[in-house]
């Protein structure tokens, strides 16, 4: 009868333990995720921030060297953006950023990459291959925007670059170093973005 005891004790003593430890791995595996979350996140627009953004870049121009499954690069900068900033002050500013970042989330599909660059910058990795697709979906994103604060005249400008076509040339000039080759590839969808800018305000 001790010995039945003794047993039904140790069972229980074990059962115990064991439910304490799934919940300790089970929150361990939780802080784990969030803080990996957290050092991927804007914390601002709770898009993917630019590090995340710029690894991933990284591995997708590596992926289309190796297996040619081409892809569409995408920069935005906000049109008239400071005014409303020197106007209304940053809390305002904040505001209009979330907002872009919730048009910007809702108008691309979940394996498409949205990110924040920094200030009024985003990026967006999208695995579209017809251009004309792209421009519509762009079109719309910039009516959107522009429908945020009207009065102030928001809009965005954007550059697009399809991967490898329009890169060819890069990827031939620095094949053998990656982290050359996407500052090349931002660097040259960033300048087609001021261009486009520089187009709609007149100045070309």
């Amino acid at each position: 009868m001790r010995e039945k005891i003794k047993i039904t004790l140790l069972k229980n003593l074990l059962e115990e333990v064991t439910k304490k430890y799934d919940y300790f791995i089970s929150q361990r595996e939780r802080v784990l995720e969030e803080t990996y979350k957290m050092s991927i996140t804007d914390e601002l627009t709770q898009l993917y921030n630019r590090h995340y953004a710029l690894e991933q870049l990284k591995r997708e121009v590596e992926r289309v060297k190796r297996e040619e499954n081409p892809f569409t690069l995408v920069m935005f900068d906000l049109d008239n953006f400071k005014p409303i900033n020197d106007k209304y002050g940053h809390i305002k500013g904040d505001e209009v950023l979330k907002n872009v970042g919730n048009i910007l989330k809702k108008s691309f599909r979940s394996y498409d990459l949205v990110a924040r660059l920094g200030g009024d910058e985003f990026i967006a990795i999208i695995f579209e291959k017809e251009k004309s697709d792209v421009e519509k979906r762009l079109q719309k994103i910039r009516e959107e925007i522009e429908n945020i604060i009207p009065q102030e005249n928001l809009s965005v400008s954007y550059g697009i670059l399809q991967i490898p076509d329009d890169i060819k040339d890069i990827l031939e000039k620095l094949e053998e170093d990656s982290d050359s080759i996407i500052k090349e590839i931002l660097n040259k969808v960033d300048f087609i973005m001021y261009t486009n800018k520089k187009k709609r305000k007149g100045m070309l």
